[in-house]
């Protein structure tokens, strides 16, 4: 599909009221990127115990009450259920209202059909079917899970110092550069001395996953006022790149613990020395390699 119609039917969808439902609708009924098929749950599920790992690793709490908290939960809740599943008390945002019933019916099914090829194990999976009218209900009860929606990851209202873990997969990307310092220092306040916050993040322009006659770094080509024409708010891209998060991550009280770029190929390197690259992503002010940097996961710790 060329970016450019997508882009213009998110751009529809962004601007009309249920625009949100009706993206829904659209990658549920005819993209079908809606549930998520076998290969991309396990993705989804391996990108969680990578985040626990990093917690295990990584954390220096005292006292460790397995209280876990998430900005960016998305649709089908794959990733809080698999923290909930490792142990944790879960709360979990989204600045939409975005968690469909459905889909984590869908999701809990995944876990028993392939709960064999999981890299944990866990006690069997309680009210596969869910009621539509009390999924979140169910959630708490059987799962430990507190969804909460709309809500601003810049000022959560939650208390200070109450949480241990926190997680964010592939969000930031998403969340215009002026805000993310906010949530970090949002992240720091409610977290423990000794806490984690685990965060991967995609630098990918991600329309070449829909459009693959555009390369992964095709949005440097545009200033700003040209990429607004391309960025619907449903599909936001803030186009940041690594040096630029980690001159976010040193305005905040966190310690950086692990930084672990995804470097770019010979081949990578090779496409981006094709692509015109607008000033504001120029040579004089990054070098070619923070450019071709494809993604990161990052570790911080209180």
């Amino acid at each position: 599909m060329n970016f450019v119609y997508k882009c213009l039917l998110q751009q529809f969808f962004s601007k009309i009221p249920y625009g949100e439902h009706l993206n829904y609708l659209f990658q549920r009924r005819i993209t079908n990127s809606l549930p998520a098929s076998d290969e991309k749950f396990l993705r989804k599920v391996n990108d969680a115990f990578t985040h626990y790992g990093k917690f295990k690793e990584f954390n220096e709490l005292k006292n460790n009450g397995n209280k876990y908290y998430e900005f960016g939960a998305g649709w089908d809740l794959i990733i809080p259920i698999s923290i909930s599943l490792l142990g944790f008390e879960v709360t979990c945002i989204d600045i939409k209202y975005l968690a469909t019933p459905e889909l984590i019916q869908n999701s809990l099914g995944q876990f028993v059909k392939l709960r064999n090829k999981l890299p944990f194990e866990f006690d069997k999976i309680n009210s596969i079917s869910l009621n539509k009218d009390k999924c979140m209900e169910t959630l708490g009860k059987e799962y430990n899970i507190k969804y909460k929606a709309p809500l601003d990851a810049r000022d959560t209202g939650f208390k200070q110092e109450t949480i241990d873990f926190i997680s964010s997969s592939v969000t930031f990307e998403h969340i215009p550069g002026r805000e993310l310092l906010l949530i970090l220092n949002e992240c720091y306040r409610l977290l423990k001395r000794g806490g984690i916050l685990s965060l991967t993040i995609d630098y990918k322009d991600h329309w070449s996953y829909f459009d693959k006659n555009i390369s992964i770094y095709n949005f440097l080509r545009y200033s700003e006022k040209e990429w607004k024409r391309y960025n619907p708010s449903l599909h936001y891209q803030n186009r940041l790149r690594h040096s630029d998060y980690l001159k976010i991550i040193q305005q905040t009280c966190f310690e950086l613990v692990e930084d672990a770029p995804i470097l770019p190929t010979e081949e990578d390197i090779k496409v981006l020395k094709q692509i015109p690259l607008n000033n504001d992503f120029s040579l004089k002010t990054y070098d070619l390699h923070d450019l071709g940097i494809k993604g990161s996961h990052i570790v911080l710790r209180k």
